[in-house]
């Protein structure tokens, strides 16, 4: 195979889509950890199964694929992109990254270029999709990686998470704020910060609140009707409701819908949603 695009489970897109035959997508799972049971983050994960149980654990945790996925699948094709889950919250681009250097010590020819998306989910997605792009204009490899780093510039993530439980077990957030999250109907707006890590913009009462917050910090960002990929934990009627807020503004903008994966679902928990975009001006 000539072109390869390697993810993490990081990624929500699952599949890619479209008659490519000199492409191939493949996803490296993380583990997610509920007490002492072990779940892997791939196309087998019963999303709806994994979050029940998590709702019930008092201990969680991930662990990034080895070097060892990777490298196989650096191995499916003569030009590889690899994109991961931000560094901050997983080791996943580190394994990525020795895996890289285990194959071009093996074979120096080879072409694998390797991105931290400083992100996760719906703004992975938009690297993937940017790629395939770039590999239909029959762009070279150099071409390619150039044109993804200054694309990657431009993509940005936001978030409402509805509940904070999840990042309450793992210590990020005091019990006692979690609590009065939900009791008073907190909503939080985040976003991926430039570093990689996960920030706090808004607390917002009510639903229709957070969605409206979050389509103006998207204007005030330099959004101008481009693709937007929304990721959704069990939220589907507010990721449409979203939707509709987008294309009321933005007439000409596209939109797609789809799940969390695992690790999203994860850190989003039940009801939250991600939006990942970019501010080019899509001349």
């Amino acid at each position: 195979m000539k072109y390869g695009i390697v993810v993490d489970s990081g990624c929500d897109l699952r599949l890619l889509e479209g008659d490519d035959e000199n492409l191939i997508y493949r996803q490296a799972p993380l583990s997610l950890r509920l007490d002492e049971s072990e779940w892997v983050d791939d196309n087998g994960l019963d999303t709806k199964i994994f979050m029940r149980e998590m709702a019930k654990c008092t201990r969680s945790g991930s662990a990034a694929p080895g070097p060892e996925d990777w490298c196989r699948f650096y191995m499916e094709a003569e030009e590889i992109f690899a994109i991961t889950i931000t560094g901050t919250l997983s080791g996943s681009y580190n394994s990525a990254a020795a895996a890289r250097q285990m194959v071009m010590d093996k074979y120096p020819n080879k072409k694998i270029f390797l991105l931290d998306s400083k992100s996760t989910g719906p703004e992975m997605t938009l690297l993937v999709y940017k790629i395939r792009e770039c590999v239909r204009k029959g762009m070279t490899f150099e071409e390619i990686t150039e044109e993804i780093t200054m694309y990657h510039r431009k993509t940005r993530l936001l978030f409402v998470l509805e509940s904070l439980d999840n990042l309450v077990k793992n210590g990020r957030v005091s019990k006692i704020r979690g609590i009065m999250a939900g009791v008073l109907g907190i909503r939080i707006l985040g976003r991926a910060s430039e570093e990689g890590t996960l920030e706090i913009l808004k607390k917002c009462r009510g639903k229709q609140g957070a969605y409206d917050k979050l389509v103006q910090q998207m204007a005030e960002d330099g959004y101008q009707g481009t693709k937007v990929v929304i990721s959704h934990c069990f939220q589907e009627e507010m990721a449409q409701y979203l939707c509709d807020l987008l294309r009321k503004r933005f007439p000409a903008c596209q939109t797609e819908i789809m799940p969390t994966s695992g690790l999203c679902s994860y850190y989003a928990e039940q009801g939250g949603i991600l939006v990942g975009y970019d501010i080019c001006s899509g001349e």
